[in-house]
């Protein structure tokens, strides 16, 4: 399982300083777990979207902009697009050298369309090179249309906030569980640890606040 923080970590936050067993041990890695893939959710990144990635196809719909919001990557290696919504195959666009050489068809950057941030990762936006042979993203609808090649999420070690949001909201998760049913259970028993898909409002508001929930694509 792919979790963005560690069992060490959780025992220190929920002050854990006993000896478990081995099942109890996983009790506490399936809660990270859960805590983990409910930040994808919230955030609209896929499953592990913040895990340090390899190289991958990914497919994007794009609606006729200058621009195209992606998910969080590192390196981009490769953008292809459909010529139409029909069309069965994608066409490589030209890659730049360098990020911000000038000599491709596509720019990678981050945050807002309007006041893009450069040479900063993790990227989030492509924009249109004004020195290549496109002007726009095509307008596909709902359908993927452009073919994202890149190392999928977000820099070397997982993001220190998303890190404690991981943290943070599997803790509540265990003191919920420890307070409404520890007199009944005990400690030793919390391996029947029981968790909802809804997120804490704390917990999504370190999300917001770090610009780390994607927008919906095609106003889904």
């Amino acid at each position: 399982m792919t979790t963005y923080a560690t069992v060490a970590q959780l025992k220190i936050r929920i002050q854990l300083h006993a000896t478990l067993t081995a099942d109890q041990e996983v009790a506490l890695e399936e809660l990270l777990e859960a805590s983990s893939r409910n930040i994808d959710r919230v955030c609209r990144v896929g499953e592990n979207g913040f895990a340090v990635g390899s190289a991958a196809d990914k497919y994007f719909p794009a609606e006729g902009e200058s621009f195209l919001n992606i998910l969080k990557c590192t390196n981009i290696s490769n953008v292809a697009v459909k010529a139409s919504v029909a069309a069965t195959t994608y066409t490589d666009w030209a890659t730049p050298t360098t990020p911000m050489a000038g000599d491709g068809d596509w720019i990678p950057c981050r945050g807002n369309p309007e006041s893009p941030e450069f040479g900063v990762t993790p990227y989030d936006l492509l924009i249109i090179d004004l020195n290549g042979d496109y002007s726009i993203f095509i307008d596909g609808g709902s359908a993927p249309v452009v073919k994202v090649t890149a190392v999928w999420g977000t820099q070397a070690s997982v993001p220190s906030d998303i890190r404690e949001a991981c943290l943070m909201q599997a803790a509540k998760w265990f003191k919920k569980y420890q307070g409404a049913q520890a007199s009944e259970l005990g400690l030793d028993q919390f391996g029947k640890i029981k968790y909802t898909r809804s997120m804490d409002s704390g917990v999504k508001q370190i999300l917001l606040e770090g610009n780390w929930i994607l927008p919906l694509y095609g106003g889904a």
